[in-house]
C-alpha cells in the first residue's frame, strides 16, 4: 500500500471514530467527482503533506534482513462538514479529535498526532435556491512513515595480499570454500 494511501486510511479512521456517536457517518475526500451524498458528510481535503527534519534509519537489520527507515512529516488538513447536521458534527469531532481516548488510540494505530487545530468556522453555501450549511475545522498532524526494505548482508569479506598470496578474512577464521 502506498504512504498516501496509508494516509488517507488512516484519516478517515480517525474521522469516523471522532463521530461515532453519530450513525454511519458518511466520510469522504474532496474532489473525486462523485455525486454528493444525500445526508450531513464530511469533507478530508488533503491540503500539504512537509516532511520534518531528515530521516532515520536503523543501523542493524532485523532477523528477516529488513533496513527500516523512519520519517516524520506535518500534514495539513481542512474537514468539512456539510448539511443540516454540520453543527453537531463538526462541534463533536472538535471536541472529541483533541480530547478523546479512543481517538488518542485510533491516531496511535495509524502512526499521527493531532499537533495544531483552528477555530471551527461557520461557512453556509448557496445551492440553486436554498442554503446549505456547513462548517470547516483545519488540523495539523504528525504523521510518521516507515518505509521497510530487504537489504543485500555481507557475510564476510576477503582480502587477499596479492604479493605474498596471504589471505585474511573479516571476520577471522572463517572457512573459505
Amino acid at each position: 500500500m502506498s504512504i498516501y494511501s496509508q494516509l488517507e486510511d488512516g484519516l478517515r479512521n480517525v474521522a469516523l471514530v471522532a463521530l461515532s456517536e453519530f450513525t454511519n457517518p458518511q466520510v469522504i475526500f474532496s474532489h473525486l467527482n462523485g455525486t454528493e451524498p444525500a445526508e450531513s458528510f464530511v469533507i478530508i481535503n488533503i491540503l500539504s503533506n512537509t516532511q520534518q527534519g531528515h530521516h532515520t534509519t536503523s543501523t542493524l537489520t532485523d532477523t528477516q534482513e529488513i533496513l527500516a527507515t523512519q520519517a516524520s512529516y506535518e500534514v495539513f488538513v481542512q474537514f468539512s462538514f456539510c448539511g443540516s447536521k454540520s453543527g453537531e458534527m463538526s462541534s463533536s469531532f472538535n471536541q472529541r479529535i483533541n480530547n478523546n481516548h479512543k481517538v488518542f488510540e485510533e491516531l496511535a494505530k495509524n502512526k499521527m498526532g493531532v499537533m495544531r487545530k483552528s477555530p471551527m468556522r461557520r461557512a453556509p453555501q448557496k445551492r440553486d435556491t436554498k442554503w446549505v450549511e456547513y462548517h470547516n475545522l483545519d488540523v495539523t498532524f504528525s504523521y510518521t512513515v516507515v518505509a521497510q526494505e530487504l537489504v543485500d548482508v555481507i557475510e564476510v569479506v576477503i582480502l587477499e595480499n596479492l604479493q605474498t598470496g596471504e589471505v585474511f578474512t573479516v571476520p577471522p577464521n572463517i572457512v573459505i570454500p
